[in-house]
């Protein structure tokens, strides 16, 4: 008997195939939870220095505890960073999220600042690297500036907008709706939100850069949209827990 011709004919019947994608995902996401917490245990026994890699998705960083909403691969573990992180109070040295925290709603990012600043020993440090509010806004208030108009060349084709329409409005509403995001940052304002936390020193960065050597060239943002795109419309910022 061929097996694939025969499973090939099982998920043709209407329903049959739906219902086995749904036991495979769940049954994938309760193996997740199920061996996040001792894996993060095996971690954090391990010699330092321990760094919590937030938001990680399928790229994962070599050294850091991997972790994500909806993990896509082992050992990439699952946590929610709106809820208490199931992790000890200062056992971490640094933490590190790309592109993440903009998918969180606003009361959501705060409770996941107030985590970090939990789990972060004396002397941690947090990097954040966030779309940009003040640079996607000034994609409209002054499009026709070299930076802007580069960034919308590429922003167009790139994310399949209308090309009939102005280029500075699709965009915009592209960066404030789509991929998921929910609230996006200015410098102001992220670095309101990480004093409230608790967290001093905040300070700009440019992406890939930074005085401490554990914290630099972190970012990968860039090999998916390109450097120049990446350094236009990423906000970089770190601060530390004293």
């Amino acid at each position: 008997m061929n097996t694939s011709a025969a499973a090939a004919r099982l998920f043709r019947v209407p329903g049959i195939g739906r219902l086995i994608q749904s036991l495979y995902h769940a049954g994938r996401s309760l193996a997740l939870n199920w061996g996040a917490a001792p894996f993060m245990r095996r971690y954090l026994r391990r010699p330092g220095p321990h760094k919590l890699h937030l938001g990680a998705g399928g790229a994962g960083l070599p050294g850091w505890l991997n972790t994500d909403l909806h993990p896509e691969r082992w050992p990439t573990v699952r946590l929610n960073a709106t809820r208490p992180f199931p992790l000890p109070t200062g056992v971490f040295d640094c933490i590190f999220s790309e592109h993440m925290i903009e998918h969180l709603p606003l009361d959501g990012a705060r409770r996941m600042l107030s985590e970090c600043f939990r789990v972060l020993k004396p002397d941690g440090r947090i990097r954040l690297a966030t779309p940009d509010l003040d640079r996607v806004l000034r994609l409209y208030a002054s499009p026709d500036t070299q930076p802007q108009a580069e960034y919308l060349r590429w922003a167009v084709p790139y994310g399949r907008h209308p090309a009939d329409l102005p280029p500075a409005v699709v965009v915009i509403n592209s960066l404030f709706h789509d991929h998921g995001h929910q609230f996006l940052l200015d410098e102001p304002t992220l670095d309101h939100l990480l004093r409230r936390a608790g967290f001093t020193g905040v300070q700009r960065c440019a992406p890939g850069e930074s005085d401490d050597p554990q914290l630099r060239g972190l970012e990968i943002h860039q090999k998916v949209i390109g450097r120049m795109a990446n350094d236009y419309e990423t906000l970089v910022m770190e601060a530390c827990k004293l």
